[in-house]
């Protein structure tokens, strides 16, 4: 397990079996409001479906394949941030944002600070071109972290993902490892 500091009060760890009983208690704290973009929440209802979710993670991640962190304010776990599907595609290395924060932690910049250092991470450690990120329309809060981390909005997929009924459009943003990230502010 690692630990990377981003600041005084904010640090990422690898998701490991300690962090599943906090996983456990923050999803059931924020069942509502997570249930509203994220299709995994109605089928993790137990503290075993955490521990195979953990497991499942470290699997991928061994494999290179994902980079799941679990985000830490002020040493309490707050949320998570996690690079997902990192593959090749049509000859471009690239990989998927995902995040999710408790409510109580919503307007701290935390997940502003946690995709950014995602985000180095791919590029620096995973040699990633291109990361994207993609939300619900509707979803303000997560494109609002895309457009300020200066990611490039790419288009619409219309009616991409159906949660509990409700057809959504998804909006896709990405950033390339190519463009001056420091200039645009995403890296330090």
């Amino acid at each position: 397990m690692f630990k990377i500091d981003i600041d005084q009060n904010i640090h990422l760890e690898l998701i490991h079996p300690s962090h599943a009983k906090d996983i456990f208690a923050l999803v059931e704290r924020n069942r509502e409001l997570f249930r509203r973009w994220l299709a995994w929440v109605d089928s993790s209802t137990t503290i075993e479906d955490t521990k195979a979710f953990i497991n499942h993670e470290l699997q991928r991640y061994a494999n290179h394949k994902n980079i799941t962190c679990m985000i830490f304010y002020k040493n309490i776990l707050v949320g998570n941030v996690a690079l997902l599907e990192m593959k090749k595609r049509y000859g471009v290395n690239q990989g998927i944002l995902g995040y999710w924060l408790d409510a109580e932690f919503h307007r701290k910049g935390i997940i502003q600070k946690a995709v950014k250092k995602m985000i180095e991470i791919g590029f620096e450690y995973y040699s990633l071109d291109k990361i994207s990120l993609q939300c619900a329309v509707k979803n303000d809060r997560s494109c609002n972290v895309a457009k300020k981390l200066g990611f490039a909005h790419e288009g619409r997929l219309k009616n991409e993902i159906a949660l509990h009924g409700v057809v959504m459009d998804v909006d896709v943003y990405a950033v390339l490892k190519d463009e001056n990230l420091v200039k645009k502010g995403v890296l330090a």
